[in-house]
């Protein structure tokens, strides 16, 4: 363990907070420039980007309950959230370098599927993003106790994440979206795939300790879906925003 995080020192709580900023950014990026580089580039529709946008949700609301119900039972390569900011990480990467490359894709694929291949990007990308989202704030938790010092990781995680998700929306209208997406795709991957190998996580959580004796009550699915209202809410309104613009056509 670094002695940064022995003494949870401030570099600590920066480096701690460093990959849900790179999946924060991420998401930024594709906000900023899924859409321009889908109609000035590929000369897509409205309503056919409004199908990719309609896409992309439905990967990354399922993708994050399942690794959310999967992650505090597992460990391999070292932790319990590393994996999964690992896998996110490089992957949501990947796909922002796609995001120029759409044509180049759709030829090496033999045909002219602008379109399919711009939505699977967008479900990849969304599902990468999905399947970090909830590692990368529950491992602040599993290394903070609870109190000041948790509290102090998340202000931390926030504050970061937003000042970059800023810079990333700045970065687009002064150099452009080209510029945007190559760093974006650079900074996502070196900063969600370096700083879990500096966070040593805990064999066993906190709260399993605390409630080792205590009777645990089942979860459904269902109620996980509600519990992550309004957020769910959030996600589902580039789908219906999408579904409305086909029928509206």
């Amino acid at each position: 363990m670094l002695n940064i995080q022995k003494r949870l020192a401030p570099s600590f709580y920066a480096l701690l907070s460093l990959p849900s900023t790179a999946m924060g950014f991420a998401l930024s990026v594709q906000i900023s420039a899924l859409s321009w580089i889908l109609s000035t580039k590929y000369g897509l529709a409205i309503h056919e980007i409004g199908l990719v946008w309609a896409a992309g949700p439905i990967a990354g609301i399922f993708g994050q309950v399942i690794i959310g119900l999967i992650s505090d039972n597992v460990w391999f390569w070292g932790g319990r959230r590393r994996p999964f900011i690992l896998v996110g990480g490089t992957l949501a990467a990947l796909m922002l370098l796609a995001l120029p490359n759409i044509g180049v894709i759709s030829s090496a694929l033999g045909g002219d599927a602008v379109l399919g291949v711009a939505i699977t990007i967008a479900l990849t990308l969304d599902l990468a993003i999905n399947i970090s989202f909830n590692p990368t704030r529950s491992i602040i938790a599993d290394v903070t106790p609870p109190g000041d010092e948790r509290t102090k990781g998340y202000t931390w995680m926030q504050t970061i994440s937003g000042t970059f998700g800023v810079a990333a929306y700045a970065i687009g209208a002064i150099w452009g979206n080209y510029a945007l997406i190559y760093f974006g795709a650079i900074l996502v991957l070196l900063i969600s795939v370096i700083p879990p190998f500096f966070i040593e996580e805990p064999r066993i959580l906190q709260s399993e300790n605390t409630d080792a004796d205590t009777p645990q009550q089942k979860t459904s699915f269902v109620q996980i879906l509600m519990a992550i209202s309004p957020f769910g809410d959030i996600c589902f309104m580039p789908f219906w925003h999408g579904l409305s613009v086909v029928a509206g056509r």
